[in-house]
């Protein structure tokens, strides 16, 4: 546990996990040893070595301890408590930050709990490593907490009632808009951050590919110039569906946003769009079932009006090949 003293004389407690701090002061020196630098890696291996000379049951202590202290003299302690200076907002709020092992960079985020008292914060540990990363990824996760404490923001845990596919892509969406507000607010404030425009762009483009590339650009630059309010329920419905995120082109003529959708269903229907065959939104489209003529026929006799770019969701596809005896 590393302390952080306030003004006030408030303490705010930051709890690193024993797993990450093990991880993180092997993988430093480990670093010192390669770059020359044998002092620290000695001197730790030597007291780890000593260690193995006390009774078993002594040892875990034992052993934290030698973490927590190397971590503090490899000046890992120092970063969170740089970087917790610029969020005011969290002074006398927060009293305690907790430091958790992310097992990959895409596992890595933030959450509040007990009210707002507690943030816990999972970090990739090679972010340490790389020094200034790790300043970016900290002051990107409390911005996201910065945030959630934001009653205007309506931050709340979601439950949908959807196939684990559909709300891990809705999850996956609501976290790009997110991420895109967060480091474009960053970085027009002049801080540092994980991600530049352009990397957060090619983020977006990934996801909507099928929007046309002018309309994916007026959308993608509302959101990182924050020329639209993007609140927690807002995010979720543009998440959601396709029109919601459209919405965004509000002051355009209907007439042109009517095309730019017909232009981005030329190359199939977009995922969070509705099924024109069972009417229920899918982000699940089954590109292949136009190739089968056979099938193509049989959807035709239930909806005559039916064509090969409305697409048919993956419900629908199994129904269908079930019909055609081809499942």
């Amino acid at each position: 546990m590393v302390k952080v003293m306030e003004k006030e004389d408030k303490t705010l407690d930051v709890i690193y996990d024993s797993q990450l701090v093990d991880d993180i002061v092997y993988k430093g020196l480990a670093v010192k040893e390669k770059d020359g630098d044998f002092t620290l890696y000695k001197e730790y291996h030597e007291k780890r070595d000593a260690i193995y000379e006390l009774e078993k049951e002594q040892r875990p202590k034992k052993f934290k301890e030698l973490d927590s202290l190397f971590f503090n003299r490899l000046g890992y302690d120092s970063y969170l408590n740089e970087i917790l200076d610029e969020f005011p907002i969290l002074k006398g709020k927060v009293e305690e930050v907790h430091i958790r092992r992310a097992t990959t960079k895409q596992n890595e985020g933030s959450n509040v709990v007990d009210k707002g008292r507690k943030i816990l914060i999972r970090l990739y540990p090679e972010l340490f490593i790389e020094g200034n990363t790790i300043l970016k990824g900290i002051r990107h996760e409390l911005m996201h907490v910065s945030d959630m404490m934001d009653e205007s923001f309506g931050y709340k845990d979601e439950e949908f009632n959807c196939s684990p596919m559909e709300e891990r892509m809705i999850n996956d969406r609501y976290r790009l808009f997110w991420d895109i507000s967060v480091d474009g607010r960053l970085i027009r404030e002049g801080r540092e951050t994980i991600a530049d425009i352009n990397e957060r762009r090619r983020e977006f483009d990934s996801f909507y590919i099928k929007i046309p590339k002018k309309t994916r650009d007026i959308i993608f630059d509302k959101i990182w110039c924050g020329e639209v309010s993007l609140t927690h329920d807002k995010m979720i419905e543009m998440a959601k569906k396709i029109d919601n995120l459209l919405a965004l082109l509000e002051g355009m003529e209907s007439k042109e946003i009517d095309k730019i959708k017909e232009e981005a269903q030329e190359s199939g229907p977009l995922p969070g769009t509705i099924c024109k065959l069972c009417g229920f939104q899918s982000y699940d489209w089954i590109e292949e079932i136009g190739n089968d003529e056979e099938i193509v026929n049989i959807i035709r006799e239930d909806f005559p009006d039916w064509s090969i770019k409305d697409g048919i969701c993956s419900r629908c596809a199994e129904h269908y090949k079930i019909r055609a005896g081809k499942w």
